[in-house]
């Protein structure tokens, strides 16, 4: 029973994860550009959900990109641009000086950069992928507002 529990989970994760298995001819690239919208919002869901001082906007502006190294290779770059606002801020330092804060954040978030590679490709489709994710997201410790995704 314990292996079919194992076997049954590894597929779950294998299609949790998994994506087209296409890759781009040689010299050819495709790109997309796509925004992304969290609205108004003043409450962070966790356990417990939390109440923020204020309302937070978060949008999103990525550019995806692929391009063919070869036939079988696809280089893929993926670059969020975050845009944060922070409706409401109220000033943490009540006395004394009070170190530089804003209500708005705009920076790259993390950047992904990955190959996929075609393994087969006659009747069927198997392909796999390696993507490393840089921390090139930022933080503004005074306002609590960050670029990560």
């Amino acid at each position: 029973m314990k292996q079919i529990t194992n076997f049954l989970f590894l597929f779950l994760s294998i299609s949790a994860f998994s994506q087209g298995p296409w890759t781009q001819e040689k010299g050819k690239f495709y790109t997309q550009i796509s925004f992304s919208t969290i609205p108004s919002y003043n409450e962070l869901f966790g356990d417990p959900d939390y109440t923020i001082n204020g309302e937070l906007t978060d949008n999103t502006v990525q550019l995806y990109g692929e391009y063919g190294l070869t036939n079988n290779t696809t280089l893929i770059v993926n670059m969020p641009y975050k845009i944060i606002k922070h409706k409401e801020l109220v000033n943490p330092c009540v006395f004394g000086p009070c170190p530089e804060y804003t209500n708005n954040k705009t920076a790259l978030g993390n950047i992904e950069i990955g190959v996929k590679h075609n393994f087969y490709k006659k009747d069927w489709l198997l392909s796999g992928q390696f993507s490393i994710e840089s921390n090139t997201g930022s933080y503004d410790e005074n306002s609590g507002l960050r670029t990560r995704l």
